[in-house]
């Protein structure tokens, strides 16, 4: 095992040698450019994927890229960019290309970028720091489809790929001197405070890890451990300067006005069992046992280079890797009424580690390595389309369901419980990395197919431009999810405040997962709600109320 060279051994090489190396470096190239595309193929054959917040974000970038326009969707929502100045890079896309596009472009577009970034971030910074491009490089691109991704977390996705371009950005513009290095640090960690603030903090990490450098030498001698420790503090200042001006007059944090960030703190259901889960969260998608193979081709390709050394590393993001590995097992689920913060640090985890790994195989397996890699990457993007195909069924019955409800009107979402015996038997696609469900924000589409109005659109405080009017603010909340059936005839939730007096205060009930609904928790009977379209994963009930 090596460290890394910080250049490439090209002078040493003869005329043969480097020749082969540009004729392998054009070829990995290519099948990079091949792979990446053909990552699209999903994308671009399914409109609303099984993706859990996708729905949700699609209809709000509609708003922003016009669609806020039509009489309905001004009446519901305004648009207000005063109320926030973080976590925002997919909606600034969908402000600023909906005035030359449509969301047939933007939509794809989005995913796309919050896809492949993390990805070619890889790429380009482990090509500056090893010399040359590699097979490691593309096998990385199976790392592409995660349950993040898949989680709808588009905006950080795009986050934590902008910041390994912006650190392969920084190795490169190293030459030019420190005022020029200085001053792209403070515009990049301004560009990710805006995309979104664990952007930040993963380019915040990767300076320090690249400050550290690729030995392990300031680990073993207390003199080079003080040296390398004020290159990382040099390094890491100017990304300060934007959170500063941040904090001084940017607008409300998320979350409750009234409610700290250490009591807006929240750990659901904390075990050793959970915390593994999470900790591969970035090898998961829709099934544990396929997902699995591919973590178990990652762990066996690692441990072998590693026991033949022929694995060389860059020291610095090996640490990075351990550290927020480490630090997530400690993580909050929800911080500030953000949920799924325990889900990130692993992220940078396993982005951190597959920039600062290149193995090596040697002898007859190196003729292979291509060849099998293409195939593990390719086999990922097919098995996700599967899926998607799969599940657009369950989008259709959402549909057909919706054509029932008139402009103007109020649909409550609400969702059939499974039994736990049969959660293993529900279709695939429909629960996302073990954690989440993939279709609690479709009643999101209300609002596109029908201009209805729906109670949790994502608009929080300090996240989102978007604002709901009054009257029906009364009836909304900033996040949400729909509540299980056998609680209609509950007093309201906490999280879902719109149901005190529901049957007076909305017109339909949009029921979910209503083809998987356990006996033990059946859709209540109630006098004034009626069945109007069963479609099997979708049913609608029309409320009734009293004539005027």
């Amino acid at each position: 095992m090596t460290m890394t060279p910080e250049t490439d051994d090209i002078g040493t090489r003869t005329a043969g040698e480097r020749k082969a190396a540009r004729v392998s470096d054009r070829r990995n190239v290519a099948l990079i450019i091949l792979v990446a595309l053909i990552s699209l193929i999903p994308i671009l054959s399914v409109r609303f994927p099984p993706m859990t917040d996708y729905a949700n974000h699609y209809v709000r970038l509609w708003l922003l890229a016009g669609g806020i326009e039509r009489p309905m969707m001004s009446q519901f929502y305004q648009i207000y960019w005063n109320v926030a100045w973080t976590n925002i890079a997919i909606d600034l896309l969908a402000f600023l290309l909906g005035k030359i596009a449509t969301m047939d472009f933007i939509a794809p577009f989005v995913l796309a970028l919050a896809l492949l970034l993390p990805p070619i971030g890889v790429t380009l910074l482990n090509r500056k720091l090893f010399g040359g491009f590699h097979w490691w490089q593309l096998l990385c691109f199976a790392l592409a489809w995660n349950a993040v991704l898949l989680f709808g977390f588009l905006s950080f996705s795009i986050s934590l790929g902008l910041a390994l371009v912006f650190a392969y950005l920084d190795e490169c513009l190293k030459p030019r001197g420190l005022a020029v290095v200085l001053a792209l640090r403070a515009i990049c960690a301004a560009i990710l405070l805006t995309a979104h603030p664990f952007g930040l903090l993963f380019y915040t990490a990767l300076l320090a890890a690249l400050a550290f450098g690729p030995s392990a030498a300031p680990l073993r001698q207390a003199k080079t451990f003080a040296a390398a420790t004020g290159r990382v503090m040099l390094a890491i200042i100017p990304v300060f300067l934007p959170l500063v001006v941040f904090l001084l007059f940017g607008p409300s944090l998320p979350g409750q006005a009234d409610v700290s960030l250490l009591d807006s703190m929240h750990w659901d259901s904390p075990s050793v069992i959970r915390s593994l889960k999470v900790l591969l969260m970035y090898f998961r998608t829709y099934d544990v046992r396929i997902d699995m193979i591919y973590l178990a081709l990652f762990i066996v390709l690692v441990r072998e280079t590693i026991r033949y050394r022929t694995m060389t590393l860059h020291w610095g993001l090996v640490l990075v890797a351990i550290v927020t590995g480490i630090l997530s097992m400690f993580m909050p689920t929800s911080v500030l009424s953000t949920g799924g913060m325990d889900v990130r640090l692993p992220c940078m985890m396993t982005l951190a580690a597959a920039a600062g790994l290149r193995p090596q195989v040697k002898g007859r397996l190196s003729s292979l390595a291509l060849p099998v890699v293409l195939i593990l990457v390719v086999s990922r993007t097919v098995y996700i389309e599967y899926v998607w195909l799969q599940r657009n069924a369950d989008i259709a019955a959402v549909e057909r369901a919706l054509q029932h409800v008139e402009p103007g009107s109020a649909v409550l979402p609400a969702h059939a419980q499974t039994a736990p015996e049969d959660i293993m038997n529900m279709p695939v696609g429909r629960i996302i990395g073990g954690m989440f469900p993939s279709y609690i924000h479709y009643p999101a589409l209300v609002s596109f197919e029908r201009d209805a109005f729906m109670p949790y659109l994502f608009t929080a405080t300090g996240k989102q431009p978007l604002r709901v009017r009054d009257p029906w603010s009364e009836i909304a909340v900033p996040e949400g999810i729909p509540i299980p059936t056998d609680m209609l005839n509950e007093p309201a939730p906490h999280y879902a405040p719109y149901m005190a007096d529901w049957k007076s205060r909305f017109d339909y009930v949009l029921v979910l997962n209503a083809d998987m609904a356990s006996p033990n928790h059946p859709m209540p009977v109630i006098d004034t709600v009626h069945l109007v379209a069963d479609e099997g994963f979708a049913s609608l009930y029309r409320i009734e109320h009293p004539s005027p």
